[in-house]
């Protein structure tokens, strides 16, 4: 049956590689209950997230693909009702992590991690979505293996190590929820436009232009204003504010809290579909 449960290694598959690219083998995880049969992997770069060969321990299953994320290298399958997919339990967010003790297993074994905190960049380049940073007692688990909590609900998603030290980086899990739901409706993430441009070396989100007729226009914000706030996500510099216009949808109004000279203004925007800039 296709589960995770504890002590058992999750389902794996396995992604040809593209031209000139490489393959990758991820586990998978159940992200939906029995009426969806949906599956969410993690696809490294240069492999083929059209073509998956899913293998439950010696068992083939048959799957296909239904949507990819480049931007998360999310992956999500579709496997039959046959296939015997128990539903698994999903946090909500990964807000309160930092600190906590997860689990992942690998080759049958329970191996501990701590989340040590939030990656906004690696190498000097800003992350399109903040990831969140896990120390392991053991070997690194592969690409898409669910760190799980306490209760055995699925706190996280194993991305890649760093470094071969036993650390590495896991995908929040309302990451996973926002890519999820766009591939559910409509086939392919859509990412919430608000025609908005910080400067990535300013040392405050502050904004530098605004498009005109643009949502953020509309809504009244300004050249020189600082960005607070998106949504319920505080930002503090450009890292923070692209970690949050990730989680935008066009059509779904957020607030945006922002410092004006010495004041504090709140105003309502609804971020539309990309526009050309």
């Amino acid at each position: 049956m296709l589960m995770h449960a504890v002590g058992a290694d999750p389902p794996t598959v396995l992604f040809p590689a593209l031209p000139q690219g490489k393959s990758c083998q991820s586990a998978v995880v159940p992200i939906s209950g029995r009426g969806e049969s949906v599956l969410v992997t993690v696809v490294m770069p240069g492999a083929n997230p059209a073509a998956p060969a899913l293998r439950d321990g010696d068992r083939q299953v048959t799957a296909r693909a239904i949507g990819h994320d480049p931007t998360s290298r999310l992956g999500f399958l579709r496997v039959g009702q046959n296939a015997g997919l128990a539903p698994v339990e999903w946090l909500a967010d990964s807000s309160n992590l930092v600190g906590a003790s997860l689990r992942a297993t690998v080759d049958g074994k329970a191996v501990q991690c701590e989340v040590k905190g939030w990656v906004k960049k690696v190498g000097g380049k800003v992350l399109p979505l903040a990831l969140l940073q896990v120390n392991f007692e053991g070997p690194v688990p592969p690409p898409g293996t669910p760190l799980m909590d306490s209760r055995n609900r699925v706190a996280a998603l194993f991305f890649q190590g760093s470094g071969g030290n036993g650390s590495g980086y896991a995908i929040p899990v309302e990451a996973v929820h926002r890519i999820r739901r766009d591939i559910m409706q409509g086939g392919e993430p859509v990412r919430g436009w608000l025609g908005l441009t910080l400067s990535s070396e300013s040392q405050t989100a502050r904004v530098v232009r605004v498009l005109t007729d643009s949502p953020a226009a509309l809504a009244g914000v300004m050249p020189g204003d600082i960005l607070l706030a998106v949504g319920s996500r505080p930002v503090a510099d450009y890292a923070d504010v692209a970690n949050a216009f990730f989680y935008l949808s066009p059509g779904e109004p957020t607030r945006l809290r922002l410092k004006r000279g010495t004041q504090t203004v709140d105003l309502a925007v609804t971020p539309t579909r990309p526009q050309r800039e």
